[in-house]
């Protein structure tokens, strides 16, 4: 009897663990992707020149406004909705006896 509570737990340690791999793949590849498009945008077009003037946007420079302040927004309404709507709460069971499990 005993064996099967084992085994269900397992189960659903496996299954907390599948879904913290999801949740953790997911903030990777978005922090992956934010990251290349913040560097490679301002890469190319943080580069003044004395001959063109700063395009202005929103009150910015152009570079900062397409490469900081719009990724930076979205990645707080992504970050948002994962916590919100992604991330799943998993029973992890029973908790351990503070005292070390022994019986007093």
């Amino acid at each position: 009897m005993e064996e099967s509570q084992d085994g269900e737990e397992r189960e659903d340690l496996a299954a907390s663990f599948r879904q913290s791999r999801k949740e953790f793949r997911f903030m990777l590849v978005t922090w992956v992707v934010f990251a290349a498009w913040t560097l490679t945008y301002n890469g190319l077009f943080a580069k003044g020149s004395d001959e063109q003037p700063v395009e202005i946007v929103l009150g910015m420079p152009k570079w900062v406004v397409f490469g900081v302040a719009i990724p930076w927004a979205i990645a707080l309404a992504l970050t948002v909705w994962f916590a919100l709507f992604y991330m799943k709460d998993t029973d992890l069971g029973e908790p351990a006896d503070e005292n070390g499990g022994g019986e007093a």
